[in-house]
């Protein structure tokens, strides 16, 4: 097997539940605004990048007064660190692509505690002003198209792993050598006919990679 670059999504994967959902709902527009979003992007009314501009303007705070409550309110998979690690040791790229921000993960990801994963998100412009203004990573209807970090690292001769839950994750599924998959994500894969791995912990996908004797082989270099 070629060396391998595994790549994970953020929100409701790597945490417990999307935190820009839960901020557009609890500080910004509320649970309709965030729901009736939802409904035009599935109806591709409007594009993903789209609906989630518009949920961060409808916030209005300080980023600092923020902090606390993401802190409090949301978790990270106790399995991310041990993966993390495990990559760490065995020389394997560990990246998180996210269509969230990165002053969102590095509440979570620190850099000082995870100094080997890289992060590839949008940024945030927190104006209580005018609403908070996103900064996205390329002009694609997603904002950040997860596809080109997975096709860059092909092209570079890496075995690729994806690991992601729901829309913004599909288009890197379509281009992952594999796939582990949970929520919606399960879905898309069936109808997409892309082969995937069901999981619900990282602590299973660790496992399951540690048993694998490819990957133990690819790991060792």
């Amino acid at each position: 097997m070629k060396n391998i670059h595994i790549f994970s999504d953020f929100d409701g994967t790597i945490t417990d539940q999307d935190t820009l959902v839960f901020l557009a709902s609890t500080l910004g527009g509320g649970t309709e605004m965030v729901q009736a979003i939802g409904r035009l992007i599935r109806d591709n009314t409007i594009s993903l990048r789209d609906g989630i501009a518009a949920e961060m303007r409808s916030i209005r705070l300080p980023f600092s007064e923020v902090e606390a409550l993401l802190r409090e309110k949301v978790r990270i998979d106790p399995g991310f660190a041990p993966l993390a690690h495990w990559c760490q040791n065995h020389g394997i790229p560990l990246t998180v692509l996210s269509a969230g921000f990165h002053q969102i993960i590095d509440l979570f990801i620190k850099p000082d505690e995870f100094p080997r994963v890289e992060v590839l998100a949008n940024s945030l412009n927190p104006d209580p002003r005018a609403g908070w203004q996103c900064v996205f990573r390329d002009g694609t209807e997603f904002g950040h198209d997860k596809a080109r970090a997975l096709q860059a690292a092909g092209k570079a001769g890496q075995y690729t792993i994806f690991i992601g839950d729901g829309l913004s994750d599909r288009s890197a599924a379509h281009v992952a050598d594999e796939v582990f998959a949970k929520h919606s994500l399960i879905q898309y894969c069936m109808e997409k006919k892309i082969p995937f791995r069901e999981f619900e912990t990282f602590d299973g996908i660790l496992a399951e990679l540690q048993g694998r004797e490819d990957i133990v082989r690819s790991a060792r270099g």
